[in-house]
């Protein structure tokens, strides 16, 4: 029996973002790195998961959207963070849409239908070269990007 590669190694082996996102990552990565906390927080992983979601990597998104929400705690919401991760997980085929569904609506509760379970069965796989650490593999995430398009130079990061 084989099991599944991590869906967040896979996207990472084969995604290539274009240098021009660099202006958008510099911003975000540097707030974050200088130890951004809460809404300041929320609004530079975003800005990474919007960067993330816009170049295919919907596995890398969807990592980055559900850290920064569970670092805001569950009293908070991000809507944009909702929204960013309401598309990933249509992406990854874990939840549905009854219907078309309008661009203003992403993020409101309701608008997507995630299935029971299948976040947290999915954080299961991808985050196990991380050891189950999903900071750790915002982190990677991020720094990946940020190395890929050229707003870091060095090696790229390992899991």
């Amino acid at each position: 029996m084989t099991i599944d590669p991590s869906p967040v190694i896979a996207c990472a082996a084969q995604w290539r973002p274009r240098p021009a996102w660099a202006s958008t990552l510099r911003e975000p990565y540097a707030a974050l790195v200088e130890g951004a906390r809460g809404f300041d927080a929320a609004k530079a992983w975003a800005e990474v998961a919007m960067m993330m979601g816009d170049t295919h990597a919907a596995p890398l998104c969807l990592v980055v959207c559900v850290h920064a929400e569970r670092e805001l705690g569950d009293d908070v919401e991000d809507r944009r963070l909702g929204a960013h991760r309401q598309l990933a997980m249509l992406d990854l085929g874990l939840a549905s849409a009854p219907g078309p569904v309008k661009i203003a609506e992403l993020g409101n509760p309701g608008t997507v239908e995630e299935q029971l379970g299948s976040l947290e069965a999915w954080l299961a796989r991808a985050l196990a070269p991380f050891d189950g650490d999903l900071e750790r593999a915002a982190w990677f995430a991020l720094r990946l990007a940020c190395v890929r398009t050229g707003v870091l130079d060095g090696p790229e990061p390992e899991p």
